[in-house]
């Protein structure tokens, strides 16, 4: 389904932002190792994804369809900026001790408060672009979208906060270094190896 591969799209740029970001505070003011290695696993996915959009014909979109995917496809961006929110919100308070919630639910009760927020949008917006064919849904989804993105931003604001702890806190043992290292550099060549084996055994047997 379209609206499906647009959530997983948004949600793996997402991903990759804070990804990035995460590299850069790591090398910046925590353990470099960790940063260097950080980096070495988003080159995995990165390098995946880059063989499959080069070696996959890409199908052309109703213009009206490919700007109802776009949209939502930033309902998956924000998805993925609270899913950083909760995972650094469980190292900080769960594993380190260093926070608490600030929320009056308390801690993990207040990720009700945002399923409250995200489970309707997401799917209001759903209905909008893809149940609904008329240009005004198409409209009416668009300050919805942006609704969505604010509360993301403020999710990634937060995570971003929570990072810090993981930043101060978190390191490398020395034993462990050299080991993940080697272990990332060869997936990191053989997964891309493999798939393009893959994608050439599967044009071979769709010309045949």
């Amino acid at each position: 389904m379209d609206c499906v591969k647009s959530l997983g799209q948004g949600f793996l740029v997402a991903t990759g932002l804070v990804w990035i970001f995460n590299i850069a505070e790591l090398i910046r003011d925590g353990d470099a190792w960790l940063g260097f290695l950080y980096l070495l696993i988003l080159l995995l996915p990165a390098t995946s994804i880059t063989i499959l959009k080069l070696n996959t014909r890409c199908t052309s979109h109703e213009g009206g369809r490919k700007w109802r995917n776009l949209l939502f496809a930033f309902q998956g961006v924000a998805l993925g900026f609270w899913l950083f929110d909760i995972l650094t919100t469980v190292y900080a308070i769960n594993v380190t001790g260093l926070a608490i919630e600030l929320n009056p639910l308390g801690w993990p009760l207040g990720i009700l408060g945002a399923l409250a927020f995200y489970f309707p949008t997401v799917g209001f917006a759903y209905v909008l672009l893809f149940k609904f064919k008329e240009k005004f849904s198409f409209y009416a989804a668009v300050p919805l979208t942006l609704v969505t993105l604010g509360m993301g931003t403020m999710n990634l604001v937060a995570g971003a906060q929570n990072f810090q702890v993981f930043v101060m806190t978190a390191s490398l043992a020395t034993e462990a270094r050299y080991g993940l290292l080697s272990l990332i550099l060869a997936l990191n060549f053989l997964v891309p190896l493999v798939l393009r084996r893959e994608i050439l055994q599967n044009k071979i047997t769709f010309s045949s």
